[in-house]
């Protein structure tokens, strides 16, 4: 048997589902709840293992709650708006305790109306972000990239067949090596309170020499909207990881990302919804303001995760 942690902020619209197809495959699952969700899984799933939070804590730092009540040799995670089948989670786990040099695996994921979700992607560098970027605007670009060499993982996730290892993978829903998570990095980054957790695992598992694989001939469903949350929190948390992955990793060129992350605010500032206006004016206030050893020390601050 294997560990599943499943981390929730206002998901009881999809949670049911989610929830129910992991229980089936016989796994011990643990949610964590940042807020919205206790109550349901209380009384609709209570053979589940509940950690109920007082506050959002992001969810690295909500995995690696969970990761303290996992023991199992792999560790499966699962955002709320994904419906794993058990034969997928099976193939994973399989997968990894096969194949002893692999860190992290994840399966073909496609969107609730069947279309297939593009989980797996190249080295993130600035040059991928915005071709990443451009295609989320223009499907049509993800097979006209998917042709060029240095996003073969596009390629991968259109028309693969067979195992194909990959720079990073989506952390929606993926089986990662439980000894590898638990004891070589002592848990995700809770540097990064949502948002690049995944690329950064990634990343850690390739510079430990292990690989990191996607496995299309096992699909899951990636619904969306799993988890509600203001753009004016999410984008500029999702603006704060990034710039803290590039401190980390990119340093040279974090001034370029940052020009290009202000450059998209400052486009987003002409579009008249409020909200959206309000969410682009704190991506701005992210990329000004918060030096490097400011985005070094840790997660955003409280204020800023609701």
């Amino acid at each position: 048997m294997a560990d599943a942690i499943v981390v929730t902020y206002n998901s009881g619209s999809s949670i049911a589902a989610c929830l129910a197809a992991l229980l089936e495959g016989d796994l011990h699952v643990v949610v964590v709840d940042n807020a919205g969700t206790a109550e349901i899984v209380r009384r609709e799933f209570p053979q589940a293992e509940l950690i109920a939070n007082e506050e959002n804590v992001g969810f690295s730092r909500a995995v690696n709650q969970g990761l303290k009540r996992c023991k199992s040799a792999v560790v499966l995670l699962v955002n709320p708006d994904c419906v794993m089948p058990p034969a997928t989670a099976s193939a994973l786990v399989a997968y990894l305790c096969e194949h002893e040099d692999v860190a992290v695996v994840g399966p073909r994921l496609r969107e609730a109306d069947g279309s297939i979700n593009v989980s797996a992607r190249p080295n993130a560098t600035i040059g991928s972000m915005l071709a990443n970027r451009a295609r989320l605007f223009f499907p049509f670009l993800t097979p006209m990239l998917a042709r060029n060499p240095s996003f073969r993982t596009y390629d991968a996730c259109l028309h693969a067949t067979e195992p194909t290892d990959v720079a990073m993978i989506s952390g929606a829903c993926i089986a990662v090596r439980g000894t590898f998570l638990r004891d070589e990095l002592g848990g995700l980054d809770e540097g990064y309170f949502m948002y690049y957790e995944d690329v950064e695992l990634c990343l850690q598992a390739w510079q430990r020499n292990l690989r990191v694989v996607y496995l299309p001939t096992v699909e899951a469903v990636h619904s969306g909207g799993g988890s509600s949350g203001d753009r004016s929190h999410v984008w500029p948390l999702h603006a704060r990881s990034t710039l803290r992955f590039y401190a980390k990793h990119r340093p040279r060129t974090l001034p370029l990302m940052r020009i290009a992350l202000l450059g998209r605010a400052m486009l987003g500032l002409a579009d008249p919804r409020g909200q959206r206006r309000r969410a682009w004016v704190r991506v701005a206030r992210v990329v000004l303001t918060v030096p490097k050893r400011g985005l070094l020390s840790g997660p955003a601050p409280a204020a800023d995760r609701h």
